[in-house]
C-alpha cells in the first residue's frame, strides 16, 4: 500500500486522488480536532510513505511532479542516480604537470539497486581512482577524478558513466586554460658501465638507457665523453614523456692498458641539467698467429687474404693453417680471427 498525507482534502477529493495516483490510504494530519504535526513539518507538507512502511519522501502543495514520480517509483521500483556536483569545476586556470583532484558522490534514491558499469574519461589528461561500483537503495558512494594537465592550452572534457539505468550520463569538466612549461625528468637507470677487455685495434659496444620520467618532452642536447677512445650512435635526441631511448657507447681502445673515464649527459631537465655515467675497461694487444701472416709483413692484411682465397680448397700447404691437408673453412676461421692483427 501507498499512503500520503492528505490532511486537508475531502472525501471526494481522496475517492478521485486514489483512482488516478494508487494511493491506497491518507495519513490525515488534521483529521483530529487536536492534530499533532511532527517537527519540522509545515501545514502544507505531503508526506509518502512505502508499502513497507518507509517514509519515502516529503513535499510541499507545489512539487507535485516529484510526488507523481515518487509514486511511481514506488509503484515500479528502479535505480535512479543522483550526482554531486553534476559538473567538475576545477578552477579557470591551472599549471602544466599540476595535479587537481575533486570527489564525486553517486546517491542511488531510487528502490532497487544501481550499478555503476564504467567510468570513462574522454581526455587522457583525467583519470578516476575507481570504475565500479553497486549502491544499495538509499546509499551513497564517491570516486575521485583526477586532473593533471600535460600540455599546454585548453583543457576540456567529459566523464561518461554507464549503470544498469538506460542511457549514459555525463559529467562535463569546465574548460582549463593549461599555462606554463611541462616538468622534464630524466633519469638513467644505469650509472656505470664495464667493457672488460677489448682488444686494441678492435671495438665493443654497449647500450645505456635515457628515461624522461616527466610531463613534457626531454631534449638531450648533447652525449660526450673525457675518452678519445669512446663514441656514441648519436650526439643529441628528444624523448617523450614516460618513454626511454637507448644509445650505443663504442670503446675502440687505441693503447694496452686500463680505462676509467666518464659520460656526460647534457639535457634540458632544470633539476638535473647533466648526468655522470663512469665508464671502465681495459685495452690489451693480442699478437696475430704467425700462421695467418702468408707474407711474412708483419701484418695479417688484405694481401694475406688474397693469397689465401688464391689456394681455398687446394691442400697448399702454406694457408692449410691447422694441418688438416685442405685450405678449408676451418683454416678461414682461424684467418679471420687474426685479420687486423700484427705479429709483434
Amino acid at each position: 500500500m501507498i499512503g500520503v498525507d492528505l490532511w486537508n482534502g475531502s472525501s471526494s477529493q481522496l475517492r478521485e486522488f486514489q483512482l488516478v495516483t494508487q494511493v491506497d490510504f491518507p495519513l490525515l494530519q488534521l483529521g483530529g480536532r487536536t492534530p499533532e504535526i511532527p517537527w519540522g513539518l509545515g501545514l502544507e507538507n505531503v508526506i509518502i510513505v512505502d508499502r513497507d512502511g518507509i517514509v519515502r519522501g516529503i513535499y510541499g502543495i507545489d512539487d507535485r511532479t516529484q510526488m507523481m514520480d515518487m509514486i511511481d517509483l514506488i509503484n515500479d521500483p528502479v535505480p535512479l542516480p543522483k550526482f554531486s556536483p553534476q559538473s567538475l569545476y576545477y578552477g579557470l586556470t591551472a599549471q602544466a604537470g599540476e595535479t587537481r583532484q575533486l570527489p564525486v558522490t553517486v546517491s542511488n534514491i531510487g528502490l532497487k539497486d544501481l550499478v555503476i558499469q564504467n567510468i570513462k574519461p574522454s581526455n587522457d589528461q583525467v583519470s578516476v581512482d575507481q570504475t565500479s561500483f553497486t549502491i544499495p537503495p538509499g546509499g551513497s558512494d564517491t570516486f575521485t577524478v583526477t586532473v593533471q594537465p600535460t600540455e599546454t592550452g585548453t583543457l576540456r572534457g567529459t566523464l561518461e558513466l554507464t549503470t544498469n539505468v538506460s542511457g549514459t550520463v555525463r559529467l562535463e569538466i569546465s574548460p582549463i586554460e593549461v599555462e606554463g612549461v611541462l616538468p622534464r625528468a630524466i633519469v638513467m637507470p644505469v650509472t656505470s658501465i664495464d667493457y672488460g677487455t677489448v682488444e686494441v685495434g678492435r671495438s665493443r659496444t654497449l647500450p645505456i638507457e635515457i628515461r624522461n620520467d616527466g610531463a613534457g618532452l626531454l631534449t638531450v642536447t648533447r652525449i660526450e665523453s673525457d675518452l678519445s677512445e669512446v663514441s656514441f650512435s648519436d650526439a643529441s635526441l628528444t624523448i617523450a614523456s614516460g618513454e626511454s631511448s637507448t644509445i650505443l657507447v663504442t670503446l675502440e681502445p687505441g693503447l694496452s692498458g686500463s680505462i676509467a673515464g666518464q659520460i656526460d649527459i647534457y639535457s634540458d631537465d632544470p633539476e638535473r641539467p647533466v648526468l655522470k655515467v663512469c665508464l671502465v675497461g681495459a685495452g690489451e694487444v693480442i699478437p696475430a698467429d704467425t700462421r695467418t701472416d702468408f707474407d711474412n709483413s708483419g701484418v695479417v692484411d688484405f694481401t694475406d687474404f688474397l693469397g689465401f682465397s688464391g689456394v681455398f680448397g687446394t691442400s697448399d700447404p702454406t694457408h692449410d693453417v691447422d694441418g688438416n691437408g685442405t685450405v678449408d673453412f676451418s683454416d678461414f676461421l682461424i684467418f679471420v680471427e687474426n685479420f687486423g692483427r700484427s705479429t709483434q
